[in-house]
């Protein structure tokens, strides 16, 4: 038996790799690449990266149901803007632990959606990301800032992105695992087309100084969102996997003390004691994960 069920890999390494992509959207938007410019960049990048799915996929792909992908699309589209916003009004070690409260999104549609029951230790790891979430911005509600609008766009981006996993954890296999994501993620692409028109087509000529840090987030973001989108395509096991995503709120307060200077990104000397608050929520939600994998590791020991 494997004390780290293997196919959770691929959300840890999507956490890492998101971990990055946020700090990299955060540098560029200091150099001077408006949020538009790095949100539309981000999904025309991720909409490239995934059209080789189209290619690979191995099983007959039920057009008659596009509309399920299409659906998901629209959902990780909305929770993409509001993700972009959240970060261009908050710190990363703020915004990505609470982006983390997607795992009881998920946890709740899988019940709600799907009628499949969570074991005890998987409503704990549940509870525990939220109680994590609470304790990281404990500090910067009590000192009074203005917080509200940014906390409220996160979890609203949690919760599209949670209800889009349970979608991909429900739908895909029946669409054609890979095909579904293909579908998805090129309408964020063509939806994000009509918003750029919409919007009288804005230069896309990002700032010299910004644009390596925003194609590298652009390609982080989309490179992470394959890694996820894979994994609840082919496990069943979307709260599990979700519960390792949010080590991402770990990795990035890893990023920000480690190579923070490096990266241009010192909010852990700026917040002061919210920081402190930060890593003591980001230490529950890595007991969380712990739950989950050994919860996991039990279910492979016993089938």
């Amino acid at each position: 038996m494997s004390p780290f069920p293997i196919y959770l890999l691929l959300p840890l390494g999507a956490a890492i790799i998101y971990a990055l992509g946020s700090i990299a959207i955060k540098r560029a938007l200091k150099e001077g690449v408006s949020m538009d410019q790095s949100f539309h960049l981000t999904n025309f990048v991720m909409g490239i990266l995934f059209l080789p799915l189209f290619v690979i996929e191995k099983t007959p792909v039920n057009w008659a149901e596009i509309y399920k992908p299409l659906i998901m699309g629209v959902a990780f589209f909305a929770g993409t803007w509001l993700t972009f916003l959240g970060i261009k009004r908050g710190d990363v070690s703020l915004v990505t632990p609470i982006m983390g409260t997607k795992v009881v999104f998920v946890a709740i549609g899988v019940v709600l959606l799907t009628g499949k029951e969570l074991s005890p230790a998987l409503w704990i790891a549940a509870i525990l990301t939220a109680v994590g979430i609470f304790v990281t911005g404990l500090t910067d509600l009590k000192m009074g800032r203005h917080l509200f609008f940014t906390v409220l766009v996160t979890l609203a981006s949690a919760a599209f992105f949670g209800l889009c996993d349970v979608l991909v954890n429900w739908w895909a296999g029946d669409f054609g695992a890979v095909s579904f994501l293909a579908v998805g993620t090129l309408l964020v692409a063509l939806l994000s087309l009509v918003m750029w028109l919409f919007q009288g087509r804005p230069t896309l000529r990002l700032p010299r100084s910004g644009a390596t840090w925003a194609w590298s987030a652009a390609f982080c973001i989309g490179l992470q969102a394959m890694l996820i989108g894979l994994s609840l395509s082919f496990f069943d096991d979307a709260t599990g996997i979700n519960v390792v995503y949010a080590s991402r709120a770990l990795w990035v307060i890893v990023l920000v003390v480690v190579f923070g200077t490096f990266l241009g990104n010192t909010e852990h000397r700026d917040s002061g004691k919210s920081f402190l608050w930060r890593v003591i929520g980001t230490v529950i939600l890595t007991a969380a994960i712990i739950i989950a994998v050994i919860d996991r590791s039990l279910i492979e020991a016993l089938t």
